[in-house]
């Protein structure tokens, strides 16, 4: 939301409350718009004064309160968005629980197939936890073996339960068809149909409500979501009261990635802390995974998270691999490698860009080049940008490039489709069965002026059937999220005004990094790098606060076997 915009919601909100311009809470009360239209789910207040002013105030009101504006100790909420926070750690407290009897003997016996002999694997550890809980949420970062580790933990349970009615999900129809490709890379008799949230949910034409919820819940005995750190809170709050009190409840994800498009930071939220194993649980999984560390003071979801450590992607002496440890433990400094997997330029340079597309442009240039050939060679590579509009940011790269084309004859001035265009959807179709997110190829038949898109799963469509869609040689860093590359090209721009923690922070260059299989070139200068560190994405939240235990709930979470 621009200026402008934001400035006109927040008066919009502060009129409908009531609070005029002299009332003393206003100041604090157009912070808070501003922080919700900034993704945060509320305000930390630190000043008492102005919180015995809220408290007072007759829009304010405490939890439970039927007020347009909730105050939680020193957290000021939009009502409707405490309500999500509280009952989505409510509802994730409730679930975190053991799943019912285990026989210990087959469950060691089903470990050591899938995982082999060894103690102390992370992978068998999280297979531990969706076996025996209700909730369990695997966390790690990109190559660490999630996917894998769902696929094992499909096998066990389909195994001794072959009626399971399982569903997986992911959170945009890019992420899901990966989710799709990826099980059936590691095992292709198993074959579940993976569905974008909003499809699970059976959201409506209005696109604001929902087929099921707490009235009309998924028939679903386990619920298997990727991309997690993708979920904003009102869409886990949707997703939590669709599922059955029995069902279990396995989310995958990487809490260090950038947070969901819209407001919350869920995964981050919930991961947050040292909310480890209880010693009752440690004692009980020790003949099935070896020792596990015990937490010394339990939260509401001990027992409940495996972070997955080991990458099979990058190796220890991977450059890629060691850039990206540098992010997560906030090094400053980009430090490139002697092999050229980590490059970088200091400026964006338009007649540069046609470099990185290379094998592209030759297939392109040689004729004869079909949508399965273009497909493979452009999933190869991606420019990744920082921002969307300005200079240099997605719109104004993928106009330099076409300008480049023309100048190759591989792209007719002024029209707007050409062999080899690559296009990304940006709104879902469900009639269509595209997504936002989905990426075709358009191509045109021989001495033909009607062009085709084709997409990887092998549909395609005429042109004029696409729902809103774009040119896609360039893409923002958010939409790369839950793909990878081979090669990556990152380009940063120098942000400095009101919303540059958005646009340029740590979490965004995490995610780009881990975007790059074989290597990755860094376009900015080296103070953009040092700035982005310096700055997170992380929004206001009272969620850890909601999933701390309290004085009066101290008992140790139960183990896998417990009743």
């Amino acid at each position: 939301m621009n200026e402008s915009a934001s400035k006109w919601f927040e008066n919009q909100f502060l009129t409908a409350l009531g609070i005029d311009r002299d009332d003393a809470i206003r100041p604090v009360v157009q912070q808070l718009v501003r922080a919700t239209i900034n993704q945060h789910s509320c305000l930390t207040v630190p000043d008492q004064t102005l919180l015995e002013l809220l408290q007072t105030h007759e829009v304010v009101g405490a939890p439970g309160e039927r007020t347009p504006l909730t105050l939680e100790h020193d957290n000021l909420y939009l009502a409707r968005y405490h309500q999500y926070e509280q009952e989505v750690a409510a509802m994730m407290t409730t679930r975190n629980r053991p799943a019912g009897d285990i026989d210990t003997a087959s469950l060691l016996k089903g470990l050591t197939q899938e995982f082999g002999e060894e103690p102390h694997d992370r992978q068998k550890l999280a297979a531990l936890l969706a076996l025996t809980r209700q909730l369990c949420i695997i966390t790690g970062g990109p190559g660490t073996g999630k996917t894998s580790t769902v696929v094992k933990i499909l096998k066990l349970l389909l195994k001794t339960e072959p009626g399971l009615r399982v569903h997986l999900a992911a959170p945009t129809g890019k992420a899901a068809m990966r989710l799709s490709q990826s099980i059936a890379s590691y095992d292709d008799t198993i074959k579940p149909e993976v569905k974008t949230l909003h499809r699970l949910l059976g959201m409506r034409r209005d696109g604001r409500t929902f087929r099921h919820g707490p009235g009309f819940l998924i028939p679903t005995d386990l619920m298997i979501v990727d991309e997690a750190s993708m979920i904003d809170l009102p869409m886990m709050h949707r997703l939590l009261r669709a599922l059955p009190e029995t069902a279990r409840l396995i989310l995958l994800g990487d809490p260090n990635q950038l947070p969901s498009i819209d407001t919350g930071n869920v995964l981050a939220d919930v991961c947050r802390g040292d909310n480890g194993f209880s010693n009752e649980f440690a004692h009980q999984a020790e003949p099935l995974v070896g020792r596990i560390p015990i937490t010394a003071i339990p939260t509401k979801l001990t027992n409940a998270i495996c972070e997955l450590t080991k990458s099979y992607r990058f190796t220890e002496r991977s450059s890629i691999g060691r850039l990206a440890r540098a992010i997560e433990q906030g090094e400053t400094e980009l430090v490139t490698s002697d092999d050229g997997t980590v490059t970088t330029v200091d400026h964006y340079a338009p007649d540069q860009l046609l470099e990185v597309w290379q094998d592209y442009l030759a297939l392109l240039q040689n004729g004869g080049s079909t949508a399965d050939q273009l497909l493979r060679i452009f999933e190869r590579t991606r420019l990744l940008c920082s921002r969307r509009s300005g200079t240099p940011g997605v719109e104004t790269i993928n106009l330099d490039i076409e300008s480049a084309l023309e100048t190759l004859n591989l792209k007719a001035t002024g029209d707007d489709f050409y062999h080899g265009r690559p296009v990304m959807v940006t709104r879902n179709d469900y009639n269509l069965g595209l997504f936002n997110g989905d990426i075709g190829i358009c191509t045109a038949a021989e001495s033909s002026s009607h062009y085709r898109v084709h997409f990887a799963d092998g549909r395609e469509f005429a042109v004029t059937r696409l729902p809103a869609h774009e040119t896609c040689f360039a893409m923002t860093v958010h939409k790369a999220q839950g793909s990878e590359f081979d090669k990556v090209v990152l380009i940063m721009t120098d942000e400095t005004g009101a919303a540059a923690d958005q646009l340029l922070n740590r979490e965004l260059l995490y995610t780009a990094v881990t975007r790059a299989k074989s290597s990755i070139i860094v376009v900015g200068e080296p103070r953009n790098w040092q700035l982005a560190m310096a700055r997170s994405a992380a929004r206001n939240s009272g969620m850890t606060r909601f999933l701390q235990r309290t004085s009066t709930d101290q008992t140790e979470a139960k183990g896998p076997s417990d009743p």
